[in-house]
């Protein structure tokens, strides 16, 4: 690719270790019942905000000063994790995911200042909703998934699934690496 090559990017917002602990215990409980193709590894947990794509040094580097700058107008808010659902038919999804509640006004408030930020810098703004979510696992195995009790099976401590969220982090992916992102700058909230 020459001097100047490409790195998969996005911008997400992490989860602290206790939270990503829970969804792990979770993870390794529903593995058993629910034949996924891969699992995400732990460390990988994330809420994305925006998707960015192969980008240049160049890029990344306008990207990093465009989060430098908006992360100190917005304030830090909470969340917690609330259920599971997928995405794709729903008798074999394509993603298995645990929700998000909470501050939502917060997020989308977040989501929508980062969106104009990096279509501002010539980023496409995504078509589809934005419906934040932690992926789990991708892609069932068969046509059985049982849809209708997943959430019967789903049931962590609701007092360890609440959070604040205090940063906003660029990640690059490495698809062939577990864990496959790599947090390359981390942007506090409010400040």
């Amino acid at each position: 690719m020459g001097s100047n090559p490409l790195h998969r990017l996005f911008i997400a917002l992490p989860l602290p270790g206790e939270q990503k602990e829970l969804l792990a215990h979770w993870s390794g409980l529903l593995s058993e019942r629910w034949p996924f193709k891969k699992w995400v590894h732990p460390s990988d947990y994330h809420i994305t905000v925006q998707f960015l794509g192969p980008c240049t040094f160049r890029q990344r580097r306008k990207v990093k000063n465009a989060l430098k700058e908006l992360a100190p107008g917005l304030e830090p808010f909470r969340l917690r994790i609330d259920g599971i659902g997928h995405f794709g038919v729903k008798t074999r999804p394509r993603i298995l995911w645990a929700g998000v509640d909470g501050e939502l006004n917060a997020l989308h408030h977040l989501h929508d200042v980062v969106i104009d930020a990096v279509e501002s810098l010539g980023f496409e703004r995504e078509k589809r909703p934005y419906r934040p979510h932690i992926t789990l696992a991708k892609k069932y195995k068969y046509n059985d998934f049982p849809y209708e009790s997943m959430n019967r099976v789903f049931s962590p401590d609701p007092d360890r699934c609440e959070w604040t969220v205090r940063e906003l982090i660029l990640y690059e992916t490495h698809i062939y690496r577990s864990p496959m992102y790599h947090p390359l700058a981390a942007f506090r909230l409010g400040e």
